[in-house]
């Protein structure tokens, strides 16, 4: 039986109606254990979604059309669900029923058995070698201290091509496919600007940068090559590269961080000022005495990865078959694998399940999981592709394989429906014993 817990005031923008466990007030190992003899060891997580103030909803999260402007949010729509997060991201929107910022804005949560929501990341601390394992919970303490899930997984889906952007320290990988872009011709013209072309100069950069918001246009894009984004493939974007990412929805994990700087002064979405420019830069990576300082900039800028002729060829990630997961009824695929910054990063890997079929699913290392189409279960966790979903209601399409069901053999996936059932796992850094993809 679940201890008694305490009930936080503060509730979730989406989800008003649920009531949020304070997790430091003990009792959270028991409700782990709920959660995990529940569904064998699968956890559901909630949609959390997210507005920038620099953006326009490309409507493709599969929201009612009502939910992508809630009357909260001071006209910011939705562009952006977070689906496993354990730190509140940076987007700057306020709520105007606290005056705040939408409290734990994309932070994970998970459904409890009785209803209630409490954080993933006050789960993991109740047990994290339970949830993540000891490699995992190894890791993670290496890089952040405490233990955490190291990887975060997203969707971004634009009206437009987000401003040109570079991350100081967040490296990012994307899966930019077919059932998040329905009708999406394959000879499509939907491009994201990467580094700057080989022949520009760093005095050109540094004339572009000064001219931020002095004029009609900085003109920064201009600078950058474009590639056309291939449907159903993977890429990888190192740390320290300018990148505008096209106005496909597209699914994203980075390291578990979020900041940005931006180097574009006028979008399709309006001017951005200087001060929003510099607005999520930590003050390890950009001091706040050197914002506006463009010979910093010019000085801090990696030209070398901005300008490697064979940027694409070698960040591109063409689907493969992920041959230990294929098998009767079930197609499996890498999205995005092999190493890069030097090391197994992380993975992302999509199953498609026949009607009828099903199969163990026993990877080395837990996982985060989506739905993309169909319906069936994961464990005991039954799922279900949705459309027009309403801001405040609850969809079983994410969940979380833990190490717990790992132990007791994996979990077994079956197609219940009559479409095919499609999952896409996310797993983080080091997650594979060999690196799929490293022949």
């Amino acid at each position: 039986m679940t201890a008694s817990t305490s009930i936080l005031s503060d509730k979730l923008h989406e989800y008003p109606q649920q009531d949020v466990i304070d997790g430091t007030s003990g009792g959270s190992d028991s409700i782990l254990d709920d959660c995990l003899n529940s569904s064998d060891g699968v956890l559901q997580l909630l949609h959390r979604y997210a507005g920038r103030t620099f953006c326009t909803p490309g409507k493709r999260l599969r929201l009612d059309a009502q939910s992508y402007y809630p009357d909260y949010m001071n006209g910011t729509g939705l562009d952006e669900i977070w689906m496993c997060c354990t730190v509140p991201i940076v987007t700057g929107v306020i709520d105007t029923r606290t005056n705040k910022a939408p409290f734990r804005e994309g932070e994970s949560h998970v459904l409890t058995p009785n209803g209630q929501v409490i954080s993933l990341q006050d789960l993991i601390l109740a047990n994290p070698e339970a949830v993540m394992g000891e490699k995992i919970t190894a890791f993670s303490k290496s890089l952040y201290g405490d233990p955490t899930w190291p990887i975060v997984s997203k969707k971004f889906d634009n009206l437009n091509p987000i401003p040109h952007h570079l991350h100081w320290a967040k490296w990012e990988v994307y899966d930019i496919n077919s059932y998040d872009n329905p009708g999406v011709c394959p000879s499509h013209y939907h491009t994201t600007a990467m580094g700057l072309y080989p022949f520009i100069t760093k005095d050109q950069f540094l004339d572009c940068m000064k001219s931020f918001g002095k004029g009609d246009y900085n003109g920064v894009r201009h600078l950058s090559p474009h590639t056309m984004m291939h449907i159903d493939n993977g890429f990888v974007m190192p740390n320290g590269v300018l990148h505008s990412p096209t106005d496909l929805c597209t699914h994203e994990l980075h390291v578990t961080m979020d900041e940005h700087f931006l180097a574009e002064d006028l979008t399709l979405d309006g001017r951005i000022g200087a001060a929003d420019a510099f607005y999520a830069c930590r003050e390890e990576d950009y001091p706040k005495d050197r914002h506006e300082d463009w010979e910093y900039l010019v000085e801090k800028f990696d030209f070398e990865a901005n300008q490697d002729p064979e940027f694409v060829l070698k960040n591109s990630r063409p689907a493969i078959t992920a041959e230990e997961f294929a098998g009767d009824g079930v197609d499996a695929k890498w999205i995005v694998y092999g190493d890069f910054l030097g090391d197994q990063k992380c993975s992302i890997l999509r199953l498609i399940i026949e009607p009828g079929a099903k199969t163990n699913f026993r990877p080395e290392s837990p996982a985060l999981f989506h739905t993309n189409g169909g319906s069936g279960r994961v464990g005991k966790l039954k799922v279900r592709y949705h459309q027009d979903m309403k801001l405040g209601e609850l969809y079983p399409e994410i969940g979380f394989i833990t190490q717990a069901a790992l132990n007791n053999g994996g979990v077994e996936i079956e197609n219940t429906g009559n479409e095919p059932l499609v999952l896409t796992f996310d797993f983080p850094q080091n997650a594979h014993s060999k690196t799929p993809g490293v022949f």
